[in-house]
């Protein structure tokens, strides 16, 4: 129901007359400019309108006034991808056949709002802030603009941490908006904050130090109210139809869980969504009956007025509801494969109706929602009236599991002939409860901390352990072999990368990539050319890149050059492959032509670099002897990945050069101590044999022999 607040007299009109409120007529806008704003994992009860105090967001609340405020709405999946494909499609995941964000496809017979909306005579545009938006899942069907050229700095990052800051994806969508002159649009901003890790830019990093989380939401704010002007600017605003929302929320250590995508408490699934009508029709009005996020499809196909739109059982038009028009009686389904294909525990199922939610595990759950917010107190062994209803309801309508898909045979003999044995994680069996289960993602924490802190041994033991109680963890296995490269045990990190593949989604190819990668790091090309161009058959045009460090490794420069240029046409990769055109032109040694290549790095909103741009220059000026700007940039790169190795080699031989012995020296000390790892200590060993420092070369050798005791590159005599 709708709720305003009304004066006396009118209140006193009603009794007088003994009359309900009339109900308005659904408002209807034909061409209305429509702007949908995704703020990705942002929890409603973190948002001054639903009553929290812990955060100011200016933006937010003034678009709040104008608009009609859904006080329960809900997401049907905690995971990114899968819920913004049932916000472009209306419907349920078993419908549109995505369940994560990653090893699923949109299905092709599926209508998405984007295509809806171009057919109805509106430009169709979309700029996204994560990587798990990529086109590549078919989410950008329909649009004519779909900006989602996020860099990926770094190779071995996990998907979900790819991401570029909002305020440069807010900038691309309003750049293509002021293309459009006075045609309808349809425009989507997709903003990553507060989406972990909670890194909030100053003022606000120091104003929300208690929370980082609330950090990261006042940086949307900033950011929403940013876009929120430049469309006031161009006349848009007031006429525009606005949906601002969020695709799941994020439990912060509720029930054990730090962010999202296991459980399906409240906390991860109820979200913040405000309906601004042009004119401002309704604005600060409330509705109290809950609804759910594909009610939004059909939501902007009725308030547009647009002609062949499907009408799709269980969905309502929420500007009917805010109109005054009854809801129906329905539970909101929601779902999570996430703790299954992930860890191998069991999915999740629930259905919830604002106040009472049941959730189908193997230990079900049952809460009131209304006197238990915080789902606390399981009360299904109660058996609450409402309970038998609702259990019934689930299982007519849960999904069974449904596998990323499965290869052919021509598929399975490629990975055959590069040593894989087996593709995808088990489908069948006895699957644990994830609440059982929690306390592993918290050990994965841990573990991570120590890897990233300099401790990769102390984390394997943790790695080790999780993958001999569960070994189809695959997330799992990428972490230690990423660990196991840092002290050196690279044969054992190959074949930790090589079971990511095995266990991994059908076609994914950024497994691929990294075993390509390690292969480039032991020296071998041509296992590594292997499974990169297994990669890009499979479509993933990025692989070019890796192809050209392979090409490159070879000594083959004139292929390196051409994948290379292959790869500058994915924006993803676009940077990376402008440093291997670079190390092309060094290596031809035209250095000038080397530094134009790294200038045109320089583009883009936030200047950033690819992890070893700085050292290449710093090498390059160092080979045209101009040392002292060699060593700021060699500086520079330490500054910015102070993993990077061969940018302290290349300070200290600078050093080196100037007879600067005692600095040279320090920086391999440096090194040592602030990169703990065997790689570190081997360069550092071979660069004090190069300063004819042998004492202190043995010295360190000895050292390292008792830090990694298996790795053999220490042992006396080699």
């Amino acid at each position: 129901m709708r709720s305003r607040l009304f004066g006396p007299a009118f209140l006193l009109v009603l009794a007088l007359t003994g009359c309900r409120k009339a109900r308005e007529a659904p408002p209807t806008f034909p061409k209305a400019p429509v702007i949908l704003i995704s703020v990705d994992t942002l929890r409603s009860d973190h948002l001054p309108f639903y009553g929290y105090k812990g955060v100011e967001t200016p933006a937010l609340s003034a678009l709040r006034a104008d608009s009609v405020l859904f006080e329960r709405a809900y997401a049907h999946v905690p995971l990114t991808l899968p819920s913004h494909v049932s916000l472009f499609t209306g419907l349920l995941p078993a419908g549109h056949g995505v369940h994560d964000n990653a090893g699923y496809r949109l299905k092709a017979e599926v209508p998405t709002l984007a295509e809806l909306m171009k057919k109805g005579g509106y430009r169709t545009g979309g700029a996204v802030s994560a990587f798990v938006l990529s086109r590549t899942s078919g989410i950008a069907r329909g649009f004519d603009f779909y900006e989602d050229g996020i860099e990926v700095g770094g190779i071995n990052l996990a998907a979900s941490l790819i991401q570029r800051p909002g305020a440069e994806t807010e900038a691309l969508l309003s750049k293509w908006i002021d293309a459009q002159g006075d045609t309808p649009l349809f425009a989507f901003l997709h903003l990553y904050e507060p989406h972990t890790p909670y890194e909030p830019k100053e003022p606000y990093r120091s104003r929300y130090a208690s929370s980082l989380y609330d950090g990261e939401i006042a940086v949307s704010d900033e950011i929403v109210g940013q876009f929120l002007a430049h469309l006031k600017e161009r006349g848009i605003y007031d006429r525009a139809l606005v949906i601002f929302l969020s695709d799941h929320g994020e439990s912060l250590g509720e029930h054990g869980e730090d962010e999202h995508g296991i459980f399906l408490y409240r906390a991860d699934l109820q979200v913040p969504l405000l309906l601004k009508l042009p004119g401002q029709k309704l604005g600060g009005t409330s509705v109290k009956d809950p609804v759910q996020l594909r009610d939004v499809f059909t939501t902007i196909g009725a308030v547009v007025g647009l002609t062949g739109f499907p009408e799709i059982p269980g969905n309502v038009s929420l500007a009917a509801l805010a109109a005054g028009e009854h809801a129906p009686e329905r539970k909101v389904y929601a779902e999570t494969f996430f703790p299954r294909t992930h860890f191998g525990w069991a999915e999740l199922a629930s259905v919830l109706d604002g106040r009472w939610q049941y959730i189908d595990a193997p230990k079900p759950e049952f809460y009131d929602m209304e006197s238990d917010p915080a789902e606390v107190t399981n009360l299904v062994e109660g058996k609450p009236g409402p309970l038998r209803a609702m259990k019934l309801e689930l299982e007519q309508r849960r999904a069974t599991f449904e596998a990323p898909g499965t290869i052919g045979e021509e598929e399975k003999k490629k990975l055959a002939s590069l040593g894989y044995l087996s593709t995808g994680a088990s489908t069948t069996g006895v699957f644990p409860d994830p609440k059982d289960e929690i306390g592993v993602v918290r050990m994965l924490k841990d573990a991570g901390h120590l890897a990233a802190t300099g401790h990769p041994a102390e984390a394997i033991t943790f790695y080790e352990q999780l993958l001999k109680r569960n070994p189809a963890m695959f997330d799992v296995w990428e972490l230690y072999a990423e660990a196991l490269l840092a002290v050196g045990r690279t044969e054992e990190a190959l074949a930790a990368k090589k079971r990511v593949v095995e266990l991994s989604p059908p076609y994914a190819t950024v497994p691929l990539i990294g075993v390509a990668t390690v292969y480039l790091q032991m020296g071998r090309p041509d296992e590594a050319l292997k499974n990169a161009q297994l990669a890009k058959d499979r479509g993933d045009i990025g692989a070019s890149e890796t192809l050209a460090r392979a090409y490159f490794l070879k000594g083959d420069l004139t292929r390196a050059e051409a994948e290379a240029k292959a790869g500058l046409e994915w924006p993803k990769v676009r940077k990376r492959s402008l440093l291997v055109l670079a190390l092309v032109e060094a290596q031809r040694d035209r250095l000038a032509a080397a530094l134009a290549r790294l200038d045109e790095m320089k583009g883009g909103p936030d200047g950033s670099v690819p992890p070893g741009a700085h050292y290449l220059r710093g090498d390059i000026l160092a080979r045209m002897s101009r040392p002292g700007e060699s060593e700021q940039e060699f500086k520079e790169e330490i500054r910015l990945f102070p993993g990077q190795l061969d940018a302290r080699v290349g300070l200290a031989t600078v050093y080196a050069s100037l007879n600067r012995m005692a600095d040279a020296k320090s920086v391999v000390g440096e090194m040592v101590e602030q990169v703990p790892t065997a790689e570190a200590c081997f360069r550092g060993v071979r660069t004090l044999e190069l300063f004819k420092d042998r004492p202190g070369a043995a010295a360190l050798r000895r050292e390292a022999a008792k830090r990694f005791p298996s790795d053999p590159r220490f042992k006396k005599g080699v």
